[in-house]
């Protein structure tokens, strides 16, 4: 796999969890778990609107990134660029999932809540050891 398939696959990951997060967040919410940590009418739906806000940020990270991987396959001819976004996208990913553990431990107490977690931590060794092992990213 190259480093534009990875970007693609990447994005569409995150797209694809935006929108699920977006247009099914009461199931997505039901499937963590996390309703039955909320106990009134008020705090369900203060949690499902932060859910469908969640998922348009994912939507829009990952709308990004396809966007601009595209740009930068065109425009970066020797990858250095390119290198940087991976970099990036790295260190956005291993966050994203430090976060996503602190709520899950503190916050949820759920074990299916960890799978944004390793979700976010499996992107983020994947771009990570991609970095690691290719001397130079290849566009090809």
């Amino acid at each position: 796999m190259n480093v534009q398939k990875w970007l693609i696959l990447h994005s569409v990951v995150l797209i694809l969890s935006g929108l699920g997060f977006l247009l099914y967040s009461p199931l997505v919410m039901a499937w963590l778990g996390l309703s039955a940590v909320v106990q009134d009418s008020e705090g369900y739906w203060a949690m499902v609107s932060f859910a469908r806000l969640f998922g348009m940020a994912l939507m829009a990270w990952g709308a990004t990134l396809l966007f601009v991987s595209q740009v930068l396959m065109t425009a970066d001819s020797q990858g250095r660029i390119l290198k940087r976004l991976l970099w990036m996208l790295s260190i956005a990913d291993f966050l994203a999932a430090f976060s996503a553990a602190i709520q899950a431990a503190s916050v949820w107490g759920i074990p299916a809540s960890w799978l944004i977690s390793i979700g976010f931590g499996g992107l983020g060794i994947v771009s990570l050891v991609w970095l690691l092992l290719a001397r130079k990213p290849s566009m090809q």
